[in-house]
C-alpha cells in the first residue's frame, strides 16, 4: 500500500476522546491504580507527527520506546513507551468499511496497544521479543481486547475490521 492520507485535526480529537476511554477501561480490567496513566505516561503519535520514517504497512499501530526527559538532574532517565497510529492504514479501512466510524476503531486500537504498554511495564513482557514470542503476545493481546471491549457498542464491526484487514494483508 502506498502511504497516504494522514488524520485531520478532528480526526486527532476523535482518538483522543477513544483513548480517554480506553485507558479507563484498561485500568479497570488489570486493576490498576487510578494515576496509572500519570505515573507512567505514553504518547500518542500519527503518521503526520513522525512522517514516513516509522510508517509501517500492515498494522494500525504499533509500540515504540523512547527515553524520558529526566526531571531533576540526579533523576534516572526512564524509558517511555508510545503509540504509533498508522494512519493510512486507519483510514482505508475504514474507507472499506460500510460504517466510517473512526471513534470506535481506534478505542479498538488504542485499547489493544494500552494492553501491550500494560503488560510490557507490569508483567516483563519482552518488548524485544523474536517472531514466534511476538506473535503468541499478539494473540494473547487480541484475547485480552476482546474481553475489555466486549459489550461496547459496535465493537462486533469493529473486530470484524481487524480480521478482514489482517486477512487482506496476509494475502498481499
Amino acid at each position: 500500500m502506498v502511504f497516504s492520507g494522514v488524520f485531520t485535526r478532528s480526526d486527532r480529537t476523535t482518538v483522543s476522546k477513544a483513548a480517554a476511554l480506553a485507558e479507563r477501561l484498561t485500568q479497570q480490567y488489570f486493576n490498576l491504580p487510578e494515576a496509572e496513566w500519570e505515573r507512567n505516561p505514553y504518547g500518542i503519535f500519527t503518521c503526520k507527527e513522525v512522517g514516513t520514517r516509522f510508517y509501517q504497512p500492515d498494522v494500525f499501530a504499533h509500540i515504540i520506546r523512547y527515553p524520558s526527559k529526566a526531571g531533576r538532574c540526579h533523576q534516572k532517565q526512564r524509558e517511555r513507551y508510545g503509540v504509533l497510529l498508522q494512519d493510512p492504514n486507519i483510514l482505508l479501512a475504514l474507507l472499506r468499511s460500510a460504517s466510517h466510524d473512526l471513534w470506535t476503531l481506534g478505542l479498538f486500537i488504542l485499547t489493544h496497544e494500552l494492553v501491550h504498554i500494560v503488560r510490557f511495564t507490569k508483567y516483563n513482557v519482552d518488548f524485544f521479543a523474536g517472531v514466534s514470542g511476538r506473535a503468541k503476545e499478539e494473540n494473547l493481546v487480541q484475547g485480552v481486547t476482546k474481553d475489555i471491549l466486549a459489550g461496547v457498542t459496535n465493537i462486533d464491526h469493529v473486530l470484524s475490521l481487524y480480521d478482514k484487514q489482517a486477512e487482506l494483508l496476509r494475502n498481499a
